[in-house]
């Protein structure tokens, strides 16, 4: 069991190292589900279940009968940084804001303060 999900994931790890590396480009088709799993010798459940994983971390937008497209990539930057907010909107409540930026500041490599 461990090496089926092993293989999902290597699968996964694989195409998505390929998109975020620009190896495909925005828009273009992917290998077909059939294509991967017959050159791999695997169950196209498992290379499906690794396309379904990339569809949900919104990489790629899975067509029926059509097949599986890269999305535009965009690092989840924002995504880690939004959860920032409530971590900042709480220091606020007990922290001037000059505070709080020397703080990060310093965690950053001791940049010094405009």
């Amino acid at each position: 069991m461990n090496d089926k999900i092993d293989l999902y994931l290597r699968i996964k790890n694989h195409i998505e190292h390929l998109i975020k590396t620009n190896a495909f480009e925005e828009g273009e088709a992917l290998p077909s589900v059939r294509k991967i799993a017959m050159d791999m010798g695997v169950n196209p459940n498992t290379v499906m279940k690794s396309y379904q994983s990339l569809e949900s971390d919104g990489l790629i937008e899975i067509i029926p009968k059509k097949g599986a497209f890269v999305k535009s990539f965009q690092p989840k930057n924002n995504a880690i940084l939004s959860e920032l907010d409530p971590i900042i909107n709480r220091l606020k409540l007990t922290h001037q804001s000059q505070d709080i930026i020397k703080y990060i500041k310093s965690l950053l490599g001791g940049e010094k303060n405009d």
